[in-house]
């Protein structure tokens, strides 16, 4: 009921060039028998700008090539499918293919819903058993990610399966039956847990660690009560779940089959490598860009991301187990608290899963989602805790607990939006961390779509993947190789430009870029449950955009584009004799001082000058000499009556007058600083 509705509203940022790429690529794979590609490692002829990253991403392969497979059947399967996966749309992506490329993944959520109750019976009773489930269905960080084609929703529910199905069989606490069912669906999940992303490897040396625990505490109490040991770790229980894990992996990756040992030395390394480097982009915590947001990122992450229910219940449930009044006796330290074997793993696995995705560089919110389904199920033990303490009516205790969810009715189809209410909400997480993932640029491209002249219109996007597929108009991705994260000179040549929210927060291209095109206030804000996401700016559609990367003196300035315009400010194509035109040139300060003066000239194919431009008007002095910061200045070329007709072209430099001496040259190239003279 919350998963399925509205599943084509908007799309994340890495769905389309990434995972649909990817996904396109695999099913067009194994369509063909070419096993080894069922590991994309390159782009293929017919797809262009497929984003491929190290992770593994099998399991979210197989959810979109599955999905892929209903659009196809859907349609009536009206080509063979290998032509058909070359005809479907890609970048853009149609939206009307989201309901069948998510389903997939939709439907392993639910799975993992249905099974939660059916193990936890034993360890939580039907009761506790169903507010588990219930906690982890309405979970609004699962039911987000769980919504989209990604990996990181399969890889938090298989890992989180594999740990309740190997709690399941080791538990003294439920009925002694023989373990190995257990083991072997606790293998078979991480092995698709391992499959779908890298930090799953994790789950190996974790199912080691938990097998082994009940030996570890057996020789602890016979040092210190000394009882009677158990027995020593069956090594079968150990050897079934790796037995697993290596069969789950080879089954469903065809490229294993061709590649069994170079492949794991390819993901093992690029984990290592990835695991260490801070996002290109840089991220956003408490209130500053910084490279890596650092220890305290996660556990804002688990506060924010969470909900109060689960809050509640968590703290009242320690509270109620640990009796805080025993503290004021002396007792020893093994007798407080007394949690369950269940707990204390699941209390272990939370804390050494996070340290590990807080050890990487590269931080996202979404990275902790593994640790949830835990959270879940220690909120529904907390919370039959108290409900048995109190000793309530089950039934009129439950409906209580599961009220605050009602709010997730209001972030309704932007569950990314959803925040702890009880820790600030939205406010406070755009505060404190990177906030968006491309949801709302939907609503922007609606008000583009709504103007009189859409489909003329030039706009450039953050997250242009998410915008695209919803715009009527031309969307600029990028001008030669610079797009709006690294230049502003998409944004110049656009006649919208939209930023978003974790832009925003780490001040991309620059804070002057964003400062010049928000000069003015925005012609349109998306807001998402209370927060602004997006804002739509007028932006120049400058004619000239200079693409060229050379055109930059380091420490001085960068040209970034010219128009040309008569005496009245209307745009010139062409320039003609005996008249004064107008070039309004865009440039970047990047330390260029007042007493460095632009030159301008306009010389003939042989670099012969015809009319040097004069200063008319600059801003310089009235911007904000920052990074990035975007100038404007206009100079008047005036022509003379017996210039020759024919192609002319900009020669830049600065000088410094004081001393009489050029600064330098900027080099323009004659194909991109042209101008007819008629």
């Amino acid at each position: 009921m919350v998963r399925l509705p509205g599943l084509t509203t908007f799309i994340t940022a890495d769905e389309a060039r990434s995972w649909f790429g990817r996904s396109i690529i695999f099913l067009d794979a194994l369509a063909r028998g070419d096993w080894a590609n069922t590991a994309p490692d390159s782009e293929v002829p017919y797809l262009e700008n497929v984003s491929l990253s190290p992770a593994p991403g099998v399991t979210t392969m197989w959810c979109g090539a599955l999905g892929l497979l209903g659009e196809y059947w859907r349609q009536g399967a009206p080509v063979p499918l290998t032509e058909f996966l070359r005809t479907v749309p890609f970048d853009p992506l149609d939206p009307a293919i989201l309901f069948s490329l998510r389903v997939p993944g939709v439907l392993i959520a639910v799975l993992a819903v249905g099974l939660t109750f059916w193990w936890s019976r034993p360890l939580l009773g039907n009761g506790g058993a169903f507010l588990a489930a219930t906690f982890l269905a309405l979970d609004p960080f699962h039911i987000a990610l769980s919504r989209v084609l990604g990996h990181d929703a399969l890889v938090a529910t298989f890992m989180w399966l594999s740990l309740l199905a190997i709690i399941r069989g080791v538990s003294p606490t439920t009925n002694p039956r023989p373990p190995t069912p257990f083991l072997i669906a606790s293998g078979i999940f991480a092995g698709l847990a391992v499959l779908s992303k890298y930090p799953a490897l994790f789950m190996g040396p974790f199912i080691a660690l938990t097998l082994t625990l009940p030996y570890i505490k057996s020789i602890i109490q016979t040092k210190i009560k000394g009882a009677n040991p158990v027995n020593s770790v069956n090594l079968v229980n150990l050897v079934n779940p790796l037995i697993m894990v290596v069969a789950t992996v080879m089954f469903f990756w065809p490229a294993m089959w061709v590649q069994p040992l170079n492949l794991p030395v390819t993901i093992i390394s690029d984990a290592l490598r990835a695991s260490g480097n801070p996002h290109q982009k840089g991220s956003f915590f408490m209130g500053h860009p910084v490279p890596d947001p650092g220890l305290l990122f996660y556990p804002l992450v688990a506060l924010l991301r969470t909900t109060p229910t689960v809050i509640i219940c968590l703290v009242l449930g320690l509270l109620i187990k640990i009796k805080p009044h025993r503290f004021l006796k002396p007792v020893r330290f093994w007798e407080i608290p007394k949690i369950s074997y269940p707990t204390f793993i699941l209390i272990l696995y939370i804390i050494l899963y996070t340290m590990l995705v807080t050890y990487g560089g590269k931080k996202q919110d979404r990275y902790l989602l593994p640790i949830f389904p835990a959270l879940d199920f220690l909120a529904a033990s907390g919370a039959l805790t108290t409900i048995n303490f109190i000793k309530s009516r089950w039934a009129t205790s439950s409906l209580l607990l599961l009220t605050p969810y009602s709010l997730l009715l209001t972030s309704y189809p932007y569950y990314f939006s959803y925040y702890n209410p009880l820790f600030g909400g939205a406010t406070t997480a755009a505060q404190t961390m990177q906030v968006g993932w491309g949801e709302g640029l939907n609503e922007a491209a609606t008000y583009l779509n709504n103007l009189p002249n859409s489909k003329s219109l030039k706009v450039v996007s953050w997250y242009s993947t998410t915008f695209e597929p919803y715009f009527h108009g031309q969307t600029i991705y990028k001008i030669d190789e610079a797009k709006i994260s690294r230049s502003p000179k998409p944004g110049l040549a656009a006649d919208y430009v939209i930023f978003y929210i974790n832009q925003v927060q780490r001040r991309l291209p620059s804070e002057g870029g964003l400062a010049y095109f928000r000069q003015s206030p925005p012609v349109y804000t998306v807001t998402l449950n209370g927060l602004d996401y997006a804002w739509i700016y007028h932006a120049p559609a400058v004619s000239h955009i200079i693409t060229t990367e050379k055109t930059r003196l380091v420490g001085q300035a960068e040209l970034l584009g010219f128009d040309w315009l008569t005496p009245t400010g209307q745009r010139l194509t062409d320039l003609s004799a005996g008249n004064t035109a107008i070039l309004r040139l865009y440039w970047e300060w990047q330390g260029k001082t007042a007493h460095e003066i632009f030159k301008l000239e306009l010389v003939d194919q042989q670099g012969q000058p015809h009319s040097r431009g004069q200063l008319l008007t600059s801003n310089e002095d009235q911007v904000t000499k920052q990074d990035g910061a975007i100038m404007t200045s206009d100079f008047a070329f005036a022509l003379s009556p017996d210039i020759p007709v024919g192609q002319y072209y900009l020669k830049a430099w600065l000088d410094r007058p004081s001393k009489k001496e050029s600064v330098g040259q900027f080099p323009l190239l004659p194909t991109e600083a042209t101008v007819s003279v008629k």
